[in-house]
């Protein structure tokens, strides 16, 4: 059944052509905004008495081993949790979910939806300090106290990003990896042969304001462009950048944050641009958004936003 979103004309547009990347006072507010939003709640814990306790002592044993058996892999749409192994803990999101994790280090990570986050179960600050990601997500991370490890690693299907105290996004959804460094340095760790094997191992270095992509394809090379670091990781502050973004990029975008599939009515609908800078809250604003801007009409119908002509 199809859903017609609200008439656009009917709310204000949160979207303004081009304009000048938010001040430093808006900018602050909408981050304490976001934290204030995906701050997780606290654990509660429940006095158990008597026999009782040790039959959950028992139980908790075996739902450690079962968890035992899972290990990591990609789950698309997966539901927000954050989940145990004898090694390692996982964090995922929901479609159109962000959280924010504080790591033992102090260091931040804003989970970007539809993605999962890998850390050791066991952090102990005097060894290396690494986490797996699968899908997007935005770093702040603090510099080691520990003399001999002084770098932070974040590891992709596609390559490994290596810290030395800054902050990044990394976009790890599809075999297309992209990290955008907006303050400090990386260093990318990539081979150029099929897999992750170390053989032809080579080393990028990022600075600020750089945005390097690796593709998929039997061979791995870097494409480098450049954005303004302001912009960088603007969804972690619900903020989208398009500077002449096509529709059909945008639609795979909504695809890996929000689960819906665009189709279009014509190929050349696929083809409309967008630029500008616009605040959406949730996937209808951006949508009303994206009709008003491209002269278009979009309708829900299951997981597919049928794109046509007004």
């Amino acid at each position: 059944m199809s859903t017609p979103l609200p008439d656009p004309s009917s709310e204000q547009l949160p979207f303004e052509p081009r304009r000048p990347v938010a001040d430093a006072d808006r900018q602050r507010q909408s981050w304490n905004a976001i934290e204030a939003r995906l701050q997780e709640a606290p654990v509660k814990k429940l006095p158990i008495a008597g026999w009782g306790r040790w039959w959950w002592a028992a139980a908790a044993v075996l739902l450690l081993l079962a968890a035992g058996a899972w290990w990591w892999q990609g789950r698309s749409g997966a539901g927000s949790a954050t989940s145990y192994d004898l090694a390692y803990k996982t964090i995922s999101t929901r479609f159109g979910e962000k959280r924010r994790i504080l790591l033992p280090d102090s260091s931040v990570v804003i989970l970007n939806s539809n993605s999962e986050l890998k850390l050791p179960a066991d952090w102990l600050l005097d060894t290396l300090r690494q986490v797996w990601l699968r899908g997007e997500a935005y770093f702040e991370i603090s510099k080691s106290k520990q003399p001999g490890v002084d770098y932070f690693l974040v590891h992709t299907d596609r390559l490994d990003v290596k810290v030395l105290g800054t902050k990044f996004n990394v976009n790890a959804y599809t075999a297309q990896t992209t990290v955008a460094l907006k303050e400090g340095r990386v260093e990318l760790l990539y081979s150029q042969r099929p897999g992750r094997s170390a053989a032809g191992l080579r080393v990028h270095s990022m600075k600020p304001g750089d945005v390097v992509t690796v593709d998929e394809g039997p061979v791995l090379t870097p494409m480098l462009a450049t954005a303004p670091p302001d912009v960088m990781a603007d969804w972690t502050s619900n903020e989208y950048h398009f500077d002449y973004t096509s529709l059909a990029e945008i639609g795979r975008m909504i695809e890996q944050r929000y689960g819906y599939e665009m189709e279009f009515e014509t190929a050349a609908l696929a083809d409309r641009t967008m630029s500008g800078h616009l605040r959406a809250d949730n996937l209808d604003q951006l949508l009303q958004a994206l009709q008003i801007t491209l002269n278009i009409k979009i309708e829900k119908k299951d997981q597919l936003l049928k794109v046509s002509v007004p």
